[in-house]
């Protein structure tokens, strides 16, 4: 009976109720950060579309029973009715096992468990939360006091001075964030522009208004931290203003100019798609349109001659929350030299066969040649393989049939329009999830046989006369895999020195998997920067934010970006990061600046996801330019448009080119 007692008592202790309550609390910001599964949730439970909602709400209850039970026992004296008392620890047993379940609930439906666990899941999942888990953490702290102090006297005092505390420490961002604001682009590698900001001695000359907004769209045009703040247009307008579709400015130059390049910075993410004008002899014109702005937004587009922009933003994350739009800037980028500037593209042998592109007509071989018009590099993918025993494979049945395409190729190549556009070929010798793998794929074989494994991929190389060598291991997981990466590819170089001395070292990346040395970083030639697949919290998995991001933690690390090629994705991700992929070949509803549709098919499937559309492409090949990177890189070209098709993700990276690179 006294360890039953105990145990009860220990179950129903402060402690006990602090744990629960962090507990529920962090089941609630799972919740919350888990909006890309409301819509299965929705068709799933009988409740439907109400289902979050209550869930949330039962979820904050609960947490709320345990921060008052927690002041309450910490506070005041312990209630001294039996059947009362009785009757407390009855509900805080529930209580208790809700938030256990909740947990558990909402956790399996942050990291998509259901599913399977990916590095994937566990980045966007942390990119959700990040923040709500630090003010958790911070409110931790300060209910600490609670729990340690003896007496009621001692934890209330001891409270008060937390609270006022966390008040003085917390004011400058409680006040910064008021508004919802989260802006710093000092942790991005800035977009270095030669021009002068052409909306110097710009004035707004109109500002859409919704009930209760203030009159702000000046902070434009001020370099200070103030932000234009325009409301949802599903609001009530300001009295004397019409009802429009969109919240938007109107800022009158000083003078007629022209201009190619737009760079947009927003404090938050609440922006879900906008459009930028310019007032061309009288008529308004778009210039560009796109979902997302985040940070700082670079737009390219053609050169425009106007005497007025007018920026709108049509569509909010959030009805009740305005966004913030800090700043927008003009320029008229003149062309630049960019001789080492590299766009490569992975290309499958077993996708679009060069052998079989070699017996169409004529047209349609001189319109797919287009492609290495653009593309200076070609890297051949998936069409080799390793098995257990450290041997090599081949994907299309024999070595012969290998060289056999590898020939068809390199004549498709010589195909392009302009011969004197140098075009390398690379082969990736290295890849995790191709095929006939072992359980343990490439961690399982390379322990065994890496050396053997980069004599044999360097000889390959020289066989073959490739340019480059590319290496896509997907991924190390264990430190010792990642020393055995390091070793690896010291050898390989060496290897290479020996065999193909020419041939470049690249290698397939992505930026939140860089556990290898510095010095491995730096021995490759090139870096492929896979800034797709990331997934933001609207499910975008190929947007200019992740290139940015991922850039910076390159050069965290200890790269040198000039090697570093940013990656595009032609292809398509549903949001709820189910096994899907789309191509962008084969999208009917497919738009030129539009990133995301509501209704992909593929596979049997239709579901909602996002591309790196050709304006992205555009926007990710300016911004690998201004911020100095090695150039942009494409997955893949069998997903792409040909370039007859003014949609193909290609041309989107030439319109960039042929705006700010001289002789491309």
């Amino acid at each position: 009976m006294k360890k039953s007692g105990k145990f009860t008592a220990g179950l129903t202790s402060r402690c006990a109720a602090y744990i629960f309550f962090l507990v529920a609390s962090s089941a609630f910001i799972f919740l919350k950060g888990s909006d890309w599964a409301y819509g299965w949730i929705a068709e799933l439970y009988p409740l439907g579309e109400a289902f979050v909602p209550t869930l949330m709400s039962v979820i904050g209850v609960t947490a709320a029973f345990f921060l008052v039970y927690l002041a309450a026992f910490s506070l005041f004296k312990k209630i001294k009715n039996p059947k009362a008392s009785a009757a407390v620890k009855v509900i805080f047993a529930v209580a208790g096992l809700l938030a256990v379940a909740a947990f558990v609930y909402t956790l399996v439906l942050l990291l998509g468990l259901d599913s399977g666990f990916s590095q994937d899941k566990l980045s966007r999942a942390t990119r959700a939360i990040a923040g709500d888990m630090l003010i958790l953490g911070f409110i931790g702290a300060a209910l600490l006091p609670l729990i340690f102090c003896e007496t009621p006297e001692r934890a209330f005092r001891c409270a008060v001075c937390v609270v006022l505390v966390a008040a003085i420490a917390g004011a400058p961002s409680m006040l910064k964030g008021s508004s919802g604001a989260e802006w710093n682009t000092n942790s991005l590698i800035p977009a270095t522009t030669t021009g002068e900001n052409l909306l110097k001695g710009a004035k707004v000359v109109y500002e859409s208004l919704k009930e209760g907004e203030k009159k702000d769209a000046e902070a434009l045009l001020r370099d200070d931290s103030s932000c234009w703040t325009p409301q949802d247009p599903d609001r009530s307008p300001a009295e004397g203003y019409p009802d429009v579709n969109n919240s938007y400015v109107e800022i009158e130059l000083s003078e007629e100019c022209t201009f190619n390049t737009a760079v947009i910075e927003e404090a938050g993410n609440q922006v879900q798609y906008f459009r930028l004008m310019a007032r061309v002899d009288g008529e308004w014109v778009t210039v560009y349109r796109c979902e997302k702005i985040q940070t700082s937004r670079l737009c390219s587009f053609d050169a425009v001659t106007a005497d007025a922009i007018r920026l709108s933003i049509d569509k909010f994350r959030d009805s009740d929350t305005e966004a913030n739009i800090r700043s927008i800037r003009l320029y008229n980028e003149e062309k630049r030299s960019a001789e080492n500037f590299d766009v490569s593209a992975y290309h499958r042998l077993d996708d679009d066969v060069p052998s079989e592109i070699l017996k169409m007509d004529d047209e349609y071989i001189k319109n797919y040649a287009r492609f290495y018009d653009v593309y200076s590099t070609i890297i051949v993918f998936g069409a080799v393989y390793w098995d257990e025993n450290g041997d090599m494979s081949f994907k299309l049945g024999s070595e012969e049939k290998f060289a056999q395409e590898m020939n068809a190729l390199r004549e498709l190549i010589s195909r392009r329009s302009n011969p004197d556009h140098q075009v390398k070929i690379y082969i990736t010798a290295l890849a995790d999830g191709t095929w006939q793998e072992t359980e343990e794929g490439v961690n399982g074989y390379m322990a065994k046989h890496w050396e053997d494994m980069a004599v044999k991929i360097a000889d390959f190389s020289a066989k073959y006369g490739f340019d480059g060598v590319d290496i896509d291991w997907e991924y190390p997981q264990t430190a010792d895999d990642w020393a055995l990466y390091d070793k690896f590819i010291a050898r390989l170089d060496s290897e290479l020195e020996r065999a193909n001395p020419k041939a470049e070292l690249s290698a397939a990346l992505s930026a939140w998997s860089l556990n290898m040395s510095t010095e491995t970083l730096l021995t490759f030639d090139r870096i492929q920067f896979m800034a797709y697949d990331g997934q933001d919290e609207d499910g975008y998995q190929s947007s200019l934010q992740q290139a940015q991001e991922g850039l910076k933690a390159f050069a965290d690390k200890g790269a040198d970006i000039s090697k570093i090629n940013i990656g595009i994705g032609a292809y398509s991700r549903p949001v709820n990061m189910s096994p899907f992929w789309g191509s962008w070949r084969t999208n009917e509803n497919a738009d030129y600046y539009n990133c995301k549709y509501y209704n992909i098919v593929t596979e049997g499937q239709i579901f909602e996801g996002t591309y790196c559309s050709p304006a992205v492409a555009g926007d990710k090949t300016a911004y690998a330019l201004f911020a100095g990177a090695g150039g942009v890189m494409v997955f893949r070209v069998g997903c792409d448009r040909t370039m007859d098709d003014p949609l193909s993700v290609a041309c989107g990276i030439e319109n960039a080119l042929n705006r700010y690179v001289e002789n491309w």
